[in-house]
């Protein structure tokens, strides 16, 4: 989409070091505060010449930042094997604990037999192995409770030695099944604070992964991009050459008959500002040079939705980029966005009031039919790309421009009130 006549303009303007950013930043209090618009960074990027001791001095800060966040992570890589060992011995004594709740003789039995009565000098398993009582342990399997022991076709002497084991198995019920409900506690908080450390550590490492991934010393891929092979660059000097681009929007609305435009569609005034800053030489001096390109455009709320969402890709790339660079954190489900327009609105209520069919539904002729029918009974007919009443275009465009050179005019006075051509065809 082309930008609104007249608004594509170019500042540029020489000063002494740091007023670019004392502008830059009147700027950004400037479109927030006073023309109230949404402000999102799409990009940055910032080149050092690499003969210069501010390239060195970034570099060492990124070795810095490197071992900083190396440390971090392998902090977050111990914290994940210990909570690998914390999950095993969880689902180890939960299972336990369900078989004391379920009543699961037998397994109790097992465990009782196979941990704590092998660990005695006369173990049933010693027992039975050494041939003295040989069914020992197939005796204690059959008992459901004590009285049963007394009906096995036994010795006497082995009744005995069953009498006391199951006493043993008894008492070992009673305090073993509280140990194991303490210790399922004790390992579900463990587990817990584990996890919010690793979480409180992926908050801490954020920023610096995020600087690791912009510190780059390949020149950007820019295709506008002019950067060190800019000839006012002298290579011997620390010259610096930086950039941002901003994406800012906000509604914007005329005063109109057809009130269903204000409450069903929205409409935006949309600026694109391209900002760099260069360090140059000029007289055996450092100054700095700043160019801002600016440019208006009216855009549906549709559009603004998927500026939005490059905005989101783009954070979603650098994190993926981050994931894949150290391989730390999970994949994270994106979002989606939903909703639907108006005229799908309108077809779904049609759809519901006529009863039309899955088949009537799937062609799209019958609908663009019904569309402009809906146009043209609200009394909105088509007019280019826009869904609005004629005319209705140039006077949004209208109120946009005027704006835009009110704002120009502002960020002449940033510069200190210097001469501009105001209009294009100045």
């Amino acid at each position: 989409m082309a930008p609104i006549p007249g608004t594509e303009r170019t500042f540029k303007i020489k000063g002494s070091v740091g007023f670019p950013t004392v502008v830059y930043l009147k700027l950004l209090s400037l479109l927030k505060d006073k023309y109230h618009y949404e402000i999102k960074k799409y990009k940055d990027w910032l080149e050092v010449n690499p003969l210069s001791t501010r390239y060195q001095d970034i570099i060492s800060r990124k070795q810095v930042i490197e071992q900083s966040v190396g440390r971090i992570l392998s902090n977050i890589s111990e914290m994940r094997k210990d909570i690998e060992l914390i999950k095993h011995d969880l689902r180890k004594f939960e299972q336990v604990l369900n078989h004391f709740k379920e009543n699961k003789l037998d397994a109790l039995k097992s465990d009782f037999v196979d941990f704590v009565d092998r660990e005695t000098p006369n173990s049933m398993l010693k027992l039975a192995s050494s041939g003295r009582f040989p069914t020992l342990v197939i005796d204690f399997f059959k008992i459901q409770k004590e009285e049963d022991i007394d009906k096995l076709n036994v010795s006497n002497s082995e009744k005995s030695l069953l009498k006391t084991k199951w006493m043993l198995f008894q008492e070992w019920l009673q305090m073993y099944s509280k140990a194991v409900e303490e210790r399922v506690k004790m390992l579900k908080e463990e587990l817990t604070n584990r996890q919010m450390a690793i979480e409180n550590y992926k908050k801490t490492v954020e920023p610096y992964l995020k600087a690791i991934h912009k510190i780059k010393v390949t020149a950007p891929s820019s295709e506008d991009y002019v950067g060190l092979d800019d000839p006012t660059m002298v290579e011997s000097y620390d010259t610096v050459v930086a950039g941002v681009e901003l994406w800012c929007w906000k509604p914007v609305s005329v005063e109109t008959a057809y009130t269903y435009i204000k409450e069903k569609y929205s409409f935006y005034s949309f600026l694109d500002i391209k900002i760099k800053k260069k360090t140059i030489v000029l007289k055996n001096s450092a100054k700095e040079q700043l160019e801002i390109k600016m440019a208006a455009y009216l855009k549906t709320g549709k559009d603004i939705e998927e500026l939005k969402k490059k905005l989101r890709e783009k954070e979603e790339l650098l994190w993926k980029e981050i994931k894949e660079f150290k391989g730390e954190f999970e994949e994270e489900k994106k979002e989606e966005v939903k909703g639907l327009r108006v005229i799908e609105k309108v077809k779904k209520k049609i759809k519901n009031v006529v009863g039309v069919g899955e088949k009537e539904e799937k062609k799209p002729a019958t609908f663009e039919a019904l569309e402009k029918a809906v146009r043209s009974i609200i009394g909105a007919p088509i007019e280019g790309e826009f869904f609005l009443p004629k005319g209705m275009k140039g006077k949004l465009e209208k109120k946009i421009y005027n704006e835009f050179i009110s704002l120009y005019d502002d960020i002449k006075d940033l510069f200190g009130g210097l001469k501009f051509k105001r209009h294009w065809y100045e």
